[in-house]
């Protein structure tokens, strides 16, 4: 990687666009970058990093703030890198997510990342790519190592390197793990260690199953478990629970008879009590009967009351409905005459009449007067009329007044208006590449959703596989189990004494297998492997799908940040919105060039309507006098008229309502009278049908009187009384019921007795089941017990294998060293580091200090394999890095740092870097050490490779000529390029 050219805008504390030719800087080979604190010296070398992999290295890249805070907010915050890699002249310009206000109303909104990869070809710049991932892996392979290893070989971090040297083992090996590909090694690790814990598992489980098969024999036989169980003694107990299901049979047939008997007495005993119930209870009956004997009587003597009473309610009902009338016509008739005026409200009949006569007459005169009322109504109308047109003509006068004074700032507007069209045209192309910029990112959101649905469906199947896969992993085992025990039953079955045996050669066989061929052959076996072993590789390559899913899910959410497509949408919508009010406005500019030109057209015909409008308007004014004269005139004729009334359809409409409210009183009063003569002929009926049906007073009929439901309920009651009393002597006479009551059944004793028989034979019955249970819960425990003892040992062998190579990766058993795989692995890359740092360090110390990796002891034992020492060949003692002075670690970290990176970039497959920059440290060196130091840093700039030193030091400035010198200030920090 040779860089060019780099500028940067809006980024870190530089608010505006710099520009550094690193191209210039190149020709001196060692370049110095130098200002003071916070300057922003360290932001170039991060914009590096971030045109190259999207993010800057250490805390800096953590904090995810790129943005210069004082930036004016409409420039947009960019790194653009011009550099070669692998021989091609490449342009990276790349922008981080970033917040701006919104256009319409108040907040922010985010404007996603982006990137442009451009390739110079034939003299021009040509785009590769704007899609972030696509060009991320397009740089990648370019760049040839990961972004850890870049800012690690190509920026040599600040302080980073003095720690690494003084940090343990632990902190060194993360380090490491990040610069050097092992993850391969410790998927080894990973790997055997989950090999061994399944394979320890399923040993587990197959032991466990053994000891729960024994301990089930044992509980289904009721012994104890042997401490060796072994085929004898699971037969024994077999044999001795069939004799105990034999005595069970023989006790369970004896408590069976027993039973029978015990039922037949209580069935007897039963019947018995059943008859005495029955007679005790009809005697009971009869007792209560004569008892409500009394009750009854007086039920019938109201009954018949009732009856009577009922004949002369309906009179009584009219009565009381006519009262009611009668008050009704009562509160009618006041309410009629309280609508009178008060000195008329007691009057009778005849004065009521009178009343009706004489406002209907005042009625009758006051309608005579409508036409002069009309007469009024029409000069009013004129008069508002005249009225208005001379308000509106006034208004039309100072309308056009005001129109002639604001002519000319209106061609100030529209001079305005030209200046804004002419703004827009300009500003409109920029919009519109925003725009296209935000809509590229769509296929990534879409993208995003698709792969995120691809993670979660591969989740599933792997799932899925890994339950089938430890499926036919038991089928498997299963076959073997079955295959064994198939070869095993052929040999038993072709033993005869006196013939040698295939296996051991005895011509005697005193214990043949009884094994069953299951008919299960070794290919079946094989199919059963094969299977199972595909479905492992099945799920280990869901495994590596979903890996490679999820890394792609979480590259493009990198990309997108938290865009989602409706979000996105929405602001390509507020893009679209205001590149179409742009565009609106610079379509009129040619609108605003023609009203500009009516402006002096309009100032002339304004000015003749005025002169029109003050001239109708004084006419106008003569005319509403003369029509408030007419109006005036007939008011006084009405005035007369209709004395203290306000109007006259008032007046008519009062002299009409006085009619009506005296003609509703007098109807209400005739009414009334004729309801209270009604009514006494009433009240003489009711008391001469009360006599009639035997009752002294209305009073006294309504104390007799039943509801309905009463008399339907007493007639039903009295009807059942009698029915039950025949009902009773009629069973008290059966010769069933003819029976002692004197001594009980003896119900107790019988029932006692079943009692007892039927626990005897459940008890029994239990036994004998108890018995079978076991007999066949042993027919099936033993056969299975044998085959569990022929499986597990074939899975102890495998097991122990396992264990014994994962622990040799994990640093245990056989392994002498008690190193991890990857451990190990991270050890020889040290000792290569240490090796290519001591030649540098040699020289930069005139040949006293070297660096030494050991084995590096760590707790329990164990070697880390990453330990460093510094060698003093002054002394020739090895000691701890902690020891050394400030500027000689400088120096053995920088030394580091360079065989570090030798070592990286060979790994990486020896890619080209053509740069390399060192950040601070210098300020500790003597001037003898610092010669040293500059001598090995100008070694480097071998081959046409170009070194860059950030510090402030003062004598550097001296010592190299070309430097970009950077300045602050409170409005954002600025560079310069010198000596170049």
């Amino acid at each position: 990687m040779r860089p060019h050219a780099l500028r940067l805008t809006a980024f870190g504390p530089f608010a505006g666009t710099v520009e550094v030719d690193l191209d210039a800087l190149s020709k001196a080979g060692l370049f110095l970058l130098h200002g003071p604190t916070g300057a922003g010296k360290t932001t170039i070398l991060d914009a590096i990093g971030f045109a190259l992999f999207s993010r800057v290295p250490g805390a800096r890249g953590e904090a995810k703030r790129l943005r210069c805070d004082v930036a004016n907010p409409a420039d947009r915050t960019d790194v653009q890198l011009e550099a070669t890699l692998m021989g091609r002249r490449m342009r990276i310009t790349r922008s981080p997510a970033w917040e701006r206000a919104k256009t319409r109303g108040t907040g922010t909104t985010t404007v996603p990342a982006t990137v442009l990869l451009e390739e110079r070809q034939a003299g021009s710049w040509v785009t590769l790519s704007t899609r972030p991932r696509e060009a991320d892996d397009e740089i990648a392979d370019l760049v040839g190592m990961s972004a850890e290893q870049f800012f690690q070989v190509v920026l040599l971090p600040q302080g980073e390197f003095a720690k690494f040297l003084r940090s343990d083992s632990k902190d060194r090996e993360s380090l490491l793990r990040r610069l050097f590909a092992t993850e391969r090694f410790a998927d080894v690790e990973a790997w055997l260690a989950q090999r061994r814990r399944a394979t320890a598992e399923v040993v587990a489980t197959q032991r466990g199953e053994v000891g729960r098969v024994v301990a089930r024999l044992a509980e289904v036989a009721g012994v104890e478990p042997a401490v060796t169980p072994d085929a004898a003694w699971a037969l024994d107990v077999q044999r001795e629970t069939g004799v105990q299901n034999a005595a069970a049979q023989t006790s369970v047939d004896v408590r069976t008879r027993d039973r029978e008997a015990a039922r037949e007495q209580l069935e007897a005993a039963t019947a018995l009590a059943a008859r005495q119930a029955r007679r005790r209870a009809a005697l009971a009956k009869q007792a209560l009967l004569v008892e409500q004997e009394p009750t009854r009587t007086v039920l019938h003597v109201e009954l018949d009351a009732a009856s009577r009473a009922a004949t002369v309610c309906g009179v009584l009902d009219t009565v009381v409905k006519r009262r009611e009338e009668r008050d009704a016509a009562l509160r009618a008739e006041r309410a009629a005459r309280a609508l009178l005026d008060p000195q008329a409200r007691d009057l009778d009949e005849p004065g009521l009449q009178l009343l009706i006569d004489s406002a209907r007459e005042r009625a009758g005169h006051l309608d005579a007067l409508h036409a002069v009322d009309e007469a009024r109504a029409e000069a009013l109308r004129d008069a508002t009329a005249a009225q208005a047109e001379h308000a509106d003509q006034l208004a039309a006068a100072h309308t056009a007044e005001l129109t002639l004074a604001l002519l000319p700032a209106r061609r100030a507007e529209l001079a305005l208006h030209l200046a804004t069209a002419r703004a827009a045209a300009t500003t409109l192309p920029a919009k519109v590449a925003v725009r296209e910029a935000q809509a590229s990112l769509r296929p990534a959101v879409v993208e995003l959703g698709l792969v995120t649905s691809v993670v979660r469906r591969l989740d599933e199947e792997q799932r899925s596989a890994r339950e089938l896969a430890l499926s036919l992993e038991h089928k498997a085992l299963d076959l073997r189990v079955a295959s064994i025990n198939s070869m095993v039953a052929r040999l038993a079955a072709h033993l005869k004494d006196g013939q040698p045996c295939e296996v051991c050669g005895s011509p005697d066989h005193p214990d043949p297998s009884s094994l069953r061929d299951e008919g299960v052959s070794t290919d079946d076996e094989a199919r059963a492997r094969d299977a199972a072993e595909a479905a492992q590789r099945h799920v280990t390559d869901l495994q590596a799908q979903l890996a490679a899913a999820r890394a792609t899910a979480a590259a493009l959410a990198a990309q997108v940040g938290e865009l989602t497509l409706q979000r996105l949408d929405e602001q390509v919508a507020e893009l679209d919105l205001e590149i179409d009010l742009l565009a609106s406005t610079a379509n009129r500019l040619a609108e605003m060039e023609a009203l500009a030109e009516d402006v002096e057209a309009q100032r002339s015909t304004t000015a003749q309507a005025h002169v029109a409008a003050t001239s109708q308007a004084a006419a106008a004014a003569r005319r509403a006098e003369g029509a408030h004269a007419r109006a005036a005139l007939a008011t006084l004729q009405l005035t007369d008229a209709l004395g203290d009334d306000l109007d006259l359809a008032g007046a008519i409409a009062r002299a009409l309502d006085r009619a009506v409210a005296a003609q509703e009183a007098l109807t209400a009063a005739r009414g009334r009278q004729a309801l209270a003569e009604e009514l006494d002929r009433l009240e003489d009926a009711a008391q001469l049908a009360c006599r009639q049906a035997g009752f002294e007073s209305a009073e006294a009929v309504l104390s007799a009187v039943r509801e309905k439901g009463w008399v339907a309920a007493t007639t039903t009651q009295l009807r059942a009384a009698a029915d039950e009393t025949a009902a009773v002597a009629a069973e008290l006479a059966d010769p069933e019921l003819d029976v002692d009551l004197s001594e009980a059944a003896p119900v107790t004793q019988t029932t006692a007795a079943l009692a007892e028989a039927d626990a005897a034979l459940s008890a029994a019955e239990q036994v004998l089941g108890d018995r079978r249970q076991r007999t066949a819960a042993l027919d099936r425990l033993v056969p299975e017990l044998q085959r569990l003892w022929t499986v597990l040992e074939p899975l102890e062998e495998q097991a122990t294998r396992v264990r014994c190579l994962a622990d040799l990766c994990n640093g245990g058993g056989a392994n002498t060293l008690k190193m991890t795989l990857a451990s190990f692995v991270l050890a020889a890359r040290l000792e290569q580091v240490a090796a290519v740092a001591s030649g540098r360090l040699l020289r930069m110390t005139e040949g006293r200090y070297s660096l030494v990796h050991t084995d590096g002891t760590a707790r329990g034992g164990a070697r880390s394999g990453l330990g460093l020492l510094v060698r003093d060949t002054w002394t020739g003692q090895d000691r701890d890095t902690a020891t050394l002075s400030g500027g000689e670690t400088f120096l053995a970290a920088l030394a580091l740092a360079l065989g570090l990176a030798d070592v990286v970039t060979a790994e990486a497959g020896g890619a080209r870097i053509g740069a390399l920059f060192v950040d601070e440290g210098f300020g500790m060196l003597d001037e003898d050490s610092l010669d040293e130091v500059m001598d090995v840093l100008d070694g480097l700039r071998e081959g046409g490779r170009v070194v860059g030193l950030v510090s402030h030091v003062a004598e550097l400035k001296q010592r190299i000529p070309a430097q970009i010198v950077v300045t602050k200030t409170r409005a954002g920090s600025a560079l310069s390029l010198r000596g170049c």
